[in-house]
């Protein structure tokens, strides 16, 4: 099932988006480069359909996307085989364990225990235990994040009572230029 593909340029003016970034949306799991993704994904929804967790949705311009919001992703790879025009892809060179995207995960002030209220939602249900709590003066206990640990799952924003937890793609590193 395809669907027609929308004039974004069109739409960004309307919105007056033309000088934000194109997106901040979370592609699934292996998905290609941002710009490789948008010319190779048909949006035939094969990937949202496959998607136990329910979490891959059609999102801006009928692109997938993922919304933590309800669950977390186990990584079963059932959308990665799904799709036939090879917009999400793995690197069979790629180790077993290897990450299939690159997330940012920040805490925001707003957070429970930041704020002497006890709840440990997202250490418990983080599986690899990338997120601890660590006691500090006054026998707080406050949520730390071990980046390197993280897997980008998103079970610790689907837990989180305030939605003090934010998952953004990870801003690729950029080359400096030599003068």
């Amino acid at each position: 099932m395809g669907h027609a593909q929308p004039d974004l340029s069109r739409r960004q003016l309307l919105r007056g988006a033309i000088t934000r970034p194109a997106t901040s949306a979370i592609r699934p799991p292996w998905a290609l480069d941002e710009s490789a993704f948008l010319t190779t994904c048909t949006r035939c929804d094969d990937c949202i359909a496959v998607c136990h967790a329910k979490i891959i949705r059609r999102g801006d311009g009928g692109y997938p996307e993922i919304s933590f919001k309800r669950a977390g992703c186990d990584f079963c790879g059932d959308c990665l085989i799904a799709c036939k025009p090879a917009a999400l892809w793995r690197d069979p060179n790629q180790p077993e364990n290897a990450l299939p995207w690159s997330l940012q995960i920040t805490i925001a002030p707003q957070c429970l225990p930041l704020n002497g209220v006890v709840c440990r939602s997202c250490g418990e249900a983080c599986e690899p235990r990338a997120i601890h709590f660590k006691l500090s003066i006054g026998g707080r206990a406050e949520p730390r994040l071990d980046a390197d640990q993280c897997t980008g799952c998103g079970e610790c924003f689907s837990v989180c009572p305030i939605h003090a937890i934010s998952i953004q793609p990870a801003s690729p590193p950029t080359e400096e230029c030599a003068s």
